[in-house]
């Protein structure tokens, strides 16, 4: 699965799905929810695949990237139908906040790795966590680098960006200034 998401996303993207990854694994222990860690690392790893698979799609990058990473473990894995499902749903939810983690098990952790990998202190020694995490896998400006892919397909499929998500977030504030270089003001 490592081959398959590196072949298609960036290096930040890949980066940042494997220190989520890492981080989802620490949540669902410190919470004591039981997920297979090949459901973990399918989620973790696949989550962003989405910002390259699908791009001609009108779906969101997160519903192209569950159903492209659905796809690939229905025929890759031994994962049940059930289980491709709860790893459709967390990808598909990883940017809806409060749903995700209410919605409990591998949605939650995923979202909450997420979350941890951009700045929030989930566990109690968060700090230091991401430090180890980057030190092997580097953030190498993902935050601007995610945003940009996520308005490159808005960019040329509009679709992509329902208004009340993220990527439409993304999106209006690229217009409202789009020859800002930073990372985007609706990160």
């Amino acid at each position: 699965m490592h081959e398959y998401v590196s072949a298609r996303v960036s290096a930040p993207i890949l980066h940042h799905s494997v220190r989520v990854g890492s981080f989802a694994r620490l949540i669902a222990e410190s919470e004591h929810i039981d997920i297979p860690e090949d459901m973990v690392w399918g989620a973790a790893l696949l989550h962003d695949v989405g910002t390259a698979a699908g791009a001609s799609s009108p779906l969101r990058f997160e519903v192209t990237g569950a159903n492209a990473a659905a796809e690939l473990l229905a025929a890759q894995s031994e994962l049940s139908g059930a289980q491709v499902q709860e790893v459709w749903d967390a990808i598909a939810l990883h940017t809806s906040p409060h749903i995700a983690e209410a919605r409990g098990g591998l949605t939650r952790v995923i979202r909450l790795g997420v979350l941890m990998d951009f700045g929030e202190d989930i566990l109690p020694d968060a700090t230091e966590l991401r430090r180890k995490q980057e030190s092997e896998w580097p953030r190498a400006d993902i935050e601007r680098v995610l945003a940009d892919a996520v308005v490159q397909q808005v960019l040329e499929v509009p679709e992509k960006a329902p208004p009340a998500s993220w990527p439409h977030n993304l999106y209006t504030a690229h217009l409202q200034n789009p020859r800002h270089t930073g990372v985007n003001p609706a990160f």
